[in-house]
């Protein structure tokens, strides 16, 4: 399956076909925990919130960083009324983002939606999010940032600090970013 590729899912499981694939989630342990029933439409994790918001999570296949299969996701609102603040679906996130990591040791990568200019709030609640829900000696994240003709684009990765690759993940991730950022003739 090529670079950006989508995930094929069922209503018991998500899989990727490919040369390694991702392996299958489990949505009965993902409800067991999550505060929001979370189920699956079509190639993508919904939920819906007590506010009458509904919360779309996505994975595609991306090129490996530091020699390390790498799955981007993508999370959004589907409604475009204003999300108060609910707790709930930070915890529900990152229970997706948990069973992602129980299945597979690869990197995740988040890029910021910049169709409206708010990337960078997206960034910043993204990261606090990571900081109060993920379990800091488990995993690592690197975050980097740049603006190319006055467009700002974040970017982290996630990956777990079991992982034998963890140091080219890294180093991988953060040669990019200084690319990124640099330019030409720097």
């Amino acid at each position: 399956m090529a670079a950006g590729s989508e995930t094929t899912l069922d209503r018991k499981t998500a899989e990727v076909y490919g040369n390694n694939s991702m392996k299958l989630f489990q949505l009965d342990r993902i409800n067991k925990i999550a505060p929001y029933e979370v189920s699956v439409e079509g190639k993508q994790f919904v939920f819906s919130t007590i506010h009458g918001l509904r919360y779309e999570v996505r994975f595609f296949e991306e090129q490996p960083i530091g020699g390390c299969e790498t799955w981007q996701f993508s999370f959004a609102k589907a409604n475009s009324e204003p999300a108060p603040e609910d707790p709930y679906v930070r915890f529900t996130l990152f229970t997706i983002i948990d069973e992602f990591f129980l299945e597979n040791q690869d990197v995740l990568l988040y890029v910021c939606d910049t169709s409206d200019s708010r990337e960078a709030a997206r960034n910043r609640l993204f990261i606090r999010w990571f900081k109060q829900s993920a379990q800091p000696d488990r995993f690592t994240i690197r975050s980097a940032n740049t603006v190319i003709e006055g467009q700002g684009f974040y970017a982290a990765i996630i990956v777990e600090n079991s992982n034998p690759l963890l140091t080219d993940i890294t180093a991988d991730f953060d040669r990019t970013a200084v690319s990124l950022t640099n330019k030409p003739g720097e």
